[in-house]
């Protein structure tokens, strides 16, 4: 106890120097950046909020933190460095054409700057809170819990209450923009629940195991219920990394989760049918009946949604191979391609975050970002090796889900929002917590 008291003054001094009150404020500050940013892909209202809120708490977080220690790690990590030079590229590819861009281009240009440089603070945010596993663990929590809640208030609502939706149709996340597009509400919510599955093998929760398991079912659930092909996919890619990183014993119970949920899903259709005959008077059954269909039936209908013509019309928009189109003002020249078939509803944007890599950065774009990748999944793979799967696996999600869906990976303003979530996370925290200097610096937080 003697030791203690010694201590306890000299702690408290040593609090109230301004340097480690402004790396406390700094942590924290972060901490809420990022934490809130990711959890409110499921609940905040729209663009201005979500982005807004990255933007006050990580500017805060910037100034409060002190990055001379960070800058001198990612001058000598290659993995940050293989980030640098792909943002760096695209960028720089982009800017090289705004002098031939007419006026009109001036509202896409700044939005796409602002959505780059809110880009990069967020992953510099993400390395910062990578160096705690605590932090991480947080705002797994915090994010799977909110997108819970968010699925469980969509089902309701959209299913048992608001007569403008029927039983079994696509699910909408009802909280964000009114109705959030079902293929980003299948992503959001799939990606939550493999990550609760995934920390579910660490001992402690801060919800029982049993109930943490009912809403991770409940977002395995969800993800289905949206019908959105991308959002299994993703889901299989990544319960198929988790699983075989952690073998049969310790993940049987996700995997089975998983297959469950899924087989509930295809073979649910009578069951929502009697729920919209339920709710619905004799005369108006017929009104719900799109929604009450075949799921497996509806899904093989969609057929490609019109996605091979997005790519071939994107593909032909490429003067350079090497160099790409750039990222601004060009979306008008592929869509020329797709305003002769009728029958294909116009899209703003390609629809696949890795085939708009190589269409708007050309080439040196798509070997800039596959190493980037590449230092990412090497060392996701590392920290596999040493207990922690987490991280290969939503990368494995993350790449699944933007395969076939997505529209940038140099910016958090886009269309669906949810880069940022999918791949610059995992693959953040990857590249910080699997990198050798990241491991020792770690002691010194």
């Amino acid at each position: 106890m003697v030791r203690v008291k010694n201590l306890t003054p000299a702690f408290a001094n040593e609090f109230a120097t301004p340097e480690l009150r402004r790396s406390v404020v700094g942590m924290w500050a972060g901490q809420i950046a990022v934490t809130g940013f990711v959890a409110g892909h499921a609940c905040l209202p729209n663009l201005w909020l979500h982005l807004g809120w990255l933007l006050i708490a990580g500017v805060t977080a910037l100034f409060c933190t002190e990055w001379t220690p960070y800058l001198r790690r990612w001058q000598a990590d290659a993995g940050a460095l293989s980030v640098v030079s792909f943002l760096l590229w695209m960028t720089l590819r982009s800017c090289s054409q705004i002098p031939f861009m007419p006026d009109s281009m001036l509202g896409e240009i700044m939005r796409g700057m602002v959505g780059t440089g809110l880009l990069m603070m967020f992953c510099m945010l993400v390395w910062q809170q990578a160096q705690s596993r605590e932090s991480l663990n947080v705002m797994g929590w915090v994010a799977g819990i909110t997108s819970a809640l968010a699925a469980l208030i969509s089902i309701v609502l959209s299913y048992f209450v608001l007569p403008s939706h029927a039983a079994g149709e696509r699910l909408t996340n009802l909280l964000v923009h009114g109705g959030l597009n079902p293929v980003c509400t299948g992503l959001i919510f799939g990606f939550a629940a493999l990550w609760l599955a995934a920390l579910m093998d660490h001992e402690s929760t801060p919800l029982p195991r049993r109930l943490a398991w009912v809403a991770i079912a409940l977002l395995h659930f969800a993800a289905f219920l949206s019908g959105s092909r991308g959002a299994m996919l993703a889901l299989a890619c990544g319960h198929a990394v988790l699983l075989s990183a952690h073998g049969w014993r310790r993940g049987r119970l996700a995997i089975g989760v998983f297959l469950l949920t899924g087989a509930l899903y295809f073979t649910s259709a009578p069951l929502f049918a009697r729920i919209a005959q339920w709710r619905s008077e004799p005369a108006a059954v017929t009104a719900s009946a799109p929604g009450i269909t075949d799921h497996f039936q509806k899904a093989v209908e969609r057929g490609d949604n019109s996605r091979l013509d997005i790519y071939r019309a994107g593909l032909h928009a490429m003067d350079n191979h090497w160099l790409g189109t750039g990222q601004w003002g060009v979306c008008g020249i592929w869509q020329c391609e797709l305003q002769a078939k009728r029958s294909i509803m116009m899209m703003s944007h390609l629809h696949s975050a890795f085939l708009s890599t190589f269409v708007h950065g050309g080439i040196i774009g798509a070997v800039l970002l596959l190493m980037a990748l590449g230092f990412g999944i090497k060392r996701a793979c590392r920290l596999a090796v040493q207990g922690d799967a987490t991280w290969i696996s939503l990368l494995a999600f993350g790449c699944g889900g933007l395969l076939f869906d997505g529209e940038a990976l140099t910016s958090l303003a886009t269309a669906p929002r949810f880069e940022g979530l999918l791949f610059w996370l995992p693959l953040t925290v990857a590249l910080a917590r699997g990198s050798t200097m990241s491991r020792s610096a770690e002691n010194t937080f």
